[in-house]
């Protein structure tokens, strides 16, 4: 029996789910890095340079606009009965939730502890 490419759906929800989540906590501590350590404190030279000619909030309107990019693109191609496709949809929803975290998480590192309040 042949399997449709909607049987995949709940996955594919929560591959998503957590890819935004991901990059949302990776947006979310570089701006509170940014905010508490200056611009210099990111090590990505595109971000970097973003920030510097754009500005803080054209930095996260792209994110937003990368995920939805990464999103839009995961659904097209897990629509089709092609298994290269899905494979690929699986890969960069991995990819992108891994460089979330690890964005997210050096991120926090690189603030370090949060001084308590006296």
């Amino acid at each position: 029996m042949r399997a449709t490419h909607t049987e995949g759906m709940p996955l594919l929800k929560t591959a998503i789910v957590t890819m935004t989540t991901a990059q949302l906590f990776d947006l979310g501590t570089f701006v509170a890095m940014v905010r508490r350590n200056g611009i210099g404190a990111e090590a990505n030279p595109v971000v970097t340079s973003l920030v510097g000619d754009y500005g803080l909030p054209i930095a996260a309107i792209a994110k937003v606009a990368i995920i939805a990019l990464v999103v839009a693109i995961s659904v097209v191609l897990s629509r089709t009965d092609r298994r290269i496709d899905r494979l690929v949809v699986g890969l960069v929803l991995a990819v992108a939730i891994g460089a979330g975290l690890v964005g997210g998480g050096s991120n926090a590192l690189t603030m370090g502890p949060m001084p308590l309040a006296r």
